[in-house]
């Protein structure tokens, strides 16, 4: 009879440890694919920044390129103002010898 329990205990034992390996199998997997899932959602979430950063950096780059448009313009009038205060120059100091010599 010491046989038979000692034979009933050991079953028990290997029954118990089977079991106890498939739960600690069953909580790896489950903590794995909880790690897989949230590294997944942090590097979707950091493709996500990426792919913003680059859409606001291009559109930063167009309105450079309008900026520097805009400065090409104004320079361009700027010069046309200046070539024109010249011309304007040479007329009033050409009016002015001319109110001299009346006199």
């Amino acid at each position: 009879m010491a046989t038979a329990i000692s034979v009933t205990v050991a079953v028990i034992s290997v029954i118990v440890a089977i079991f106890g390996l498939s739960i600690a199998a069953k909580n790896y997997n489950r903590f794995v694919s909880r790690d897989n899932r949230e590294e997944n959602q942090t590097e979707g979430e950091l493709q996500s920044d990426v792919s913003y950063i680059k859409r606001r950096i291009d559109d930063v780059f167009l309105e450079q390129r309008e900026a520097n448009k805009t400065l090409a313009e104004h320079s361009e009038r700027l010069t046309r103002v200046e070539e024109s205060a010249k011309q304007a120059h040479k007329r009033i100091d050409g009016l002015e010898h001319r109110m001299d010599d009346d006199k």
